[in-house]
């Protein structure tokens, strides 16, 4: 099956004999023993490659996925005699990563010593594509859209919330300060900043914009973080994120005001995924499971931002001034 496979994605006998290291003529008898084992004409032969039956096209998919699991078998079934080594790239999402990444370089080293571990830290969409080219074995990604080839294990859920500059907020919410919460609806007028697709965000709020019938308000498109987080500083738009430490300390600060939202679909998914087809299949299990572990664990800390549910202070308009000042006592909490 792996040699017709072979052939069957290159389109060419002589191209796969060359990627498998085999004679032509070997790789040619093999698939043939494989038809006639399986009583179909797989392939059809012509002057200038091969091409697939349509016995063929149904035949390579089941294909793929049987020669997938048996490779994944025999890596881990040897993973209890063998000692896990080898390096194993882990991805983590930038907003998590400072707090979970010393966890597990700790647990790694005292449990697995012979595993060296790369760890990249990024965006959702870094981290989605660092997966999807086999550049990370293993990942806290908010996008599970990873295709065949990976295990995606769901999480958490997040709920997001509108971030603004108290002066755009006041603008647009009137002047007794931001509401207790908002409505998806909300996202048609308000100027956002949000992140080209294909980030998980992005995809989020356009797939709720035209649920309930409207289109969201994107003035601005911007890919990193921290210009999001200055752009609506600044007051040019509002952003869509889950509470995070930097996020937070702006709210602290009088900076911006979170406000949540009243529906529940606006929130997005935490995943654990590894990839099945990573060289050195023991480490890459025991990186995976110690991550789990370490990330349940963080996920009950209280320092987690996930886990806070923190009053958020009701902006009052500052007399003479046309920008709002914490009023004394918090009142607003933001929903679990």
């Amino acid at each position: 099956m792996s040699a017709f496979i072979a052939v069957a994605e290159r389109g060419s006998f002589s191209r796969a004999a060359v990627e498998l290291c085999i004679a032509q003529s070997a790789l040619s008898k093999r698939v043939r023993r494989l038809e006639q084992r399986t009583g179909a004409v797989l392939l059809e032969r012509r002057a200038r490659g091969v091409v697939l039956t349509p016995v063929g096209e149904a035949f390579l998919q089941r294909a793929l996925a049987l020669v997938e699991e048996a490779n994944y078998l025999e890596r881990h079934l040897s993973s209890a005699i063998q000692v896990p080594a080898g390096e194993v790239s882990i991805a983590l999402p930038r907003r998590s990563a400072g707090l979970i990444a010393p966890r597990i370089v700790e647990r790694c080293r005292l449990e697995i010593p012979r595993v060296r571990l790369n760890l990249l830290e990024g965006t959702a969409a870094n981290v989605h594509g660092w997966m999807v080219r086999g550049e990370a074995d293993v990942a806290l990604t908010y996008n599970a859209d990873l295709g065949a080839g990976f295990r995606v294990l769901p999480f958490m859920s997040e709920r997001l919330v509108l971030f603004s500059s108290p002066g755009l907020a006041l603008q647009h919410f009137g002047i007794e300060g931001p509401p207790r919460v908002c409505a998806v609806q909300d996202l048609s007028r308000v100027p956002l900043i949000l992140p080209r697709k294909p980030d998980v965000v992005r995809v989020l709020v356009e797939r709720l914009a035209a649920g309930h019938g409207f289109k969201p308000n994107v003035v601005f498109e911007a890919d990193g973080l921290s210009t999001i987080r200055g752009m609506v500083e600044y007051g040019q738009g509002m952003a869509l994120l889950s509470l995070s430490t930097s996020w937070n300390y702006s709210v602290e600060q009088g900076r911006l005001v979170a406000i949540p939202f009243s529906s529940p679909l606006v929130s997005w998914k935490l995943h654990l995924a590894h990839s099945l087809r990573s060289e050195g299949g023991a480490a890459v299990s025991r990186v995976f499971e110690i991550v789990r572990r370490e990330a349940i664990a963080l996920r009950e800390c209280p320092t987690f931002p996930a886990r806070r549910r923190r009053a958020w202070p009701i902006f009052r308009l500052a007399r003479g001034t046309a920008s709002w000042r914490p009023a004394a006592r918090p009142r607003v909490s933001l929903p679990s």
